[in-house]
């Protein structure tokens, strides 16, 4: 289990890599880093970064999903559909990553 650093009460950053299996629409599983963990508005947001990047998965894209939970306590990750939100998150995690290069 990586380390969690926290910046805030709303961001944690992980310190050491730790991964997260996600099952792509084909049905393969993909591997991604775990950057950050943001809470923005009383929900949870998690950045993740594909571990091998190819075609579908670019080395540096960010991925962004809201975190929930499903009905038997298991971790959800659910697309963001409102292109505003996705940039103010977004947003809100480079200001957070510019806060940590400068120190």
């Amino acid at each position: 289990m990586g380390k969690k650093e926290e910046i805030n009460k709303d961001i944690e950053f992980i310190e050491e890599d730790e991964i997260l299996t996600l099952t792509d629409d084909k049905g393969q599983d993909v591997d991604f880093y775990i950057l950050a963990e943001l809470d923005y508005k009383g929900k949870w947001y998690i950045f993740l970064e594909a571990a091998n990047p190819d075609e579908e998965f670019k080395e540096g894209e960010v991925l962004i999903y809201e975190m929930g939970i499903d009905e038997e306590g298991g971790e959800l990750y659910l697309p963001i559909e409102d292109e505003k939100l996705l940039e103010e998150v977004f947003q809100m995690f480079l200001d957070e990553m510019k806060k940590i290069q400068s120190e």
